[in-house]
């Protein structure tokens, strides 16, 4: 759990760890090497002063001159003080009678060090060992590698940041937003990652602009011999000849709006808006785009229920879905019933030969088929343009085409 943990959490959550361990282990360490520096100069600094007071009661009994007890002092290591508090103290401490003649010395040990009074009948002085601290170096150490630690997390941080912007940019890449620039201005590997992602971004978006001209120019040179074509049928003389003729004119043009709404929604140009209509309406959308005036081909249980999705795309998908019913159906009839949140398309006849999503590949095609096997393809992207799904099924000798999650009020549903 602890591993899975680590490998989910974001690298800079990883960062700050890897940084407040380092800091707390290195801040450990050194608190628990000053105590123990710290217990053993007390000891030593025990010891030095047994050693002092053992051996300044013989000098001070042997000297008569105070500068000779001064100068072992000062090679001792005390410095004369002038502390007020700390004289008065040692002086009233077992003052000398006035007739006493030579030095004496009066020792005081406290925290802040060890002080001892050459004491006179004519004067007094006042002598401190305060012993230097080994740890000020250290000090200095410890301070310099936190403040080098925490440099370099800043800079990891910083080092790091441009992965927030990639990571956006990525994600806009990804909803189809191809205006984006990901140059960070960096020579490091991030920044090299995101120049290779904009150079990646820049082909792409020149081989959409391609495609989509592409497309544009076809639709629009198609366009032409179909106007033409109307305009020269219109001038025939009303008979069947005419109007089949208008009819597959018709049939081209619905054709190339069905292309530039294709080619609108590959490009992420199009918006999908969905909104509530009846299955009649749909039915009868897709009526028109598949040029059928007989209403027996598309059996209908019920054209009521209610359906979500966008008007134009779900249309589009229904008229695909129709259209391949009717073509490869025993009977030459589509059916459609709502079931649940569900909308199924069934036809009479054989199972498909391979598995489904064979079908909604690009360009699949089974043996002796005709046209370029994008049906189901065009289909299933439509669909998943508007978050449905479309799966199969095949029972009593009907196949089912089953648009998943679009019903939004079922009518069988509310009267039952």
């Amino acid at each position: 759990m602890l591993r899975r943990f680590l490998i989910d959490s974001s690298i800079f959550f990883k960062i700050t760890g890897l940084f407040l361990f380092a800091l707390l282990s290195f801040l450990g360490f050194s608190f628990y090497f000053i105590k123990d520096q710290v217990e053993q100069d007390n000891q030593r600094e025990e010891l030095r002063y047994r050693y002092f007071i053992s051996t300044i009661s013989p000098i001070v009994r042997e000297s008569k001159d105070i500068n000779v007890i001064y100068q072992y002092l000062k090679e001792f290591g005390f410095v004369q003080s002038s502390d007020p508090r700390i004289k008065e103290q040692l002086i009233n401490t077992n003052k000398l009678p006035p007739f006493v003649q030579g030095v004496f010395a009066k020792t005081l040990k406290t925290d802040s060090g060890i002080y001892i009074l050459l004491e006179t009948p004519k004067e007094s002085i006042l002598f401190k060992y305060s012993p230097e601290s080994s740890f000020v170096n250290f000090y200095i150490i410890s301070i310099v590698a936190i403040i080098v630690l925490s440099l370099m997390f800043v800079m990891l941080l910083q080092a790091f940041a441009p992965l927030k912007i990639l990571h956006s940019n990525i994600k806009k890449f990804s909803n189809g937003d191809l205006d984006i620039s990901c140059k960070l201005g960096h020579k490091d590997e991030i920044g090299e990652l995101a120049q290779e992602f904009d150079n990646a971004v820049s082909k792409i978006r020149a081989l959409n602009e391609s495609r989509s001209l592409f497309l544009r120019s076809i639709m629009h040179e198609l366009n032409t011999p179909i106007t033409k074509g109307r305009l020269i049928c219109a001038m025939l003389e009303d008979s069947s000849a005419k109007e089949r003729l208008i009819s597959v004119f018709k049939r081209l043009g619905s054709l190339i709006e069905e292309f530039a709404k294709l080619e609108q929604m590959n490009s992420k140009t199009y918006r999908v808006k969905k909104r509530e209509f009846f299955l009649k309406e749909a039915i009868d959308q897709a009526k028109m785009m598949l040029l059928i005036d007989d209403d027996e081909r598309i059996v209908v249980e019920n054209e009521n229920d209610l359906i979500k999705a966008d008007f134009e795309l779900f249309t589009l998908a229904l008229k695909n879905l129709f259209d391949n019913a009717i073509k490869y159906g025993e009977d030459k009839k589509v059916y459609v019933k709502a079931q649940m949140q569900n909308l199924i398309i069934s036809n009479r006849g054989k199972p498909l030969k391979e598995d489904f999503s064979e079908y909604v590949k690009p360009y699949f095609k089974e043996n002796n088929s005709q046209g370029f096997g994008l049906g189901l393809y065009i289909i299933k992207n439509v669909l998943e343009s508007q978050k449905f799904e479309i799966t199969y099924q095949y029972e009593d000798e009907m196949n089912h085409f089953i648009i998943q999650g679009c019903v939004v009020e079922n009518s069988c549903k509310i009267k039952g």
